[in-house]
């Protein structure tokens, strides 16, 4: 791949990702679900900074989001068994509900635009394309 190559691929990508972002309609801005994703993504290990650094946000301002889905009840903060002086973020049913939600809208467009988009054969490319991107997503120097 040669930078120009490159260019183009993190264009298309990002026109996916941006339209993707266009079809959250959910009760929430959509920064609160990405916080809420990023927690269930670190698991019960989810730690306030882990999660910032995940979403590339200040502390700062992760923290005022937490305060916003604490107080919607969305997530929960309690005492790391480990070390007392650090917290733990967990989803709350109701945030695992709003977020499962969201993902399946998410998913339920993405369905309709490959079927309407794309034929048989390249819905099957771009399965093996996105097991590529996690790849790239995967690789450090």
């Amino acid at each position: 791949m040669d930078i120009d190559e490159a260019n183009l691929f993190r264009r298309n990508l990002m026109a996916l990702h941006r339209r993707l972002r266009e079809e959250h309609v959910g009760d929430i801005p959509l920064n609160e679900v990405l916080v809420l994703g990023a927690v269930d993504r670190h698991g019960a290990s989810a730690s306030p900074s882990a999660v910032a650094d995940g979403l590339r946000m200040a502390r700062s301002n992760l923290a005022a989001l937490l305060r916003r889905l604490e107080g919607k009840e969305l997530v929960e903060l309690t005492p790391d068994p480990a070390d007392g002086r650090r917290s733990v973020i967990r989803l709350t049913p109701g945030g695992r509900q709003l977020l499962e939600r969201d993902r399946v809208e998410r998913e339920l467009w993405l369905v309709k635009a490959a079927s309407a988009a794309l034929s048989p054969s390249e819905v099957k490319q771009l399965l093996a394309a996105g097991a590529m991107m996690q790849r790239l997503a995967d690789f450090r120097e």
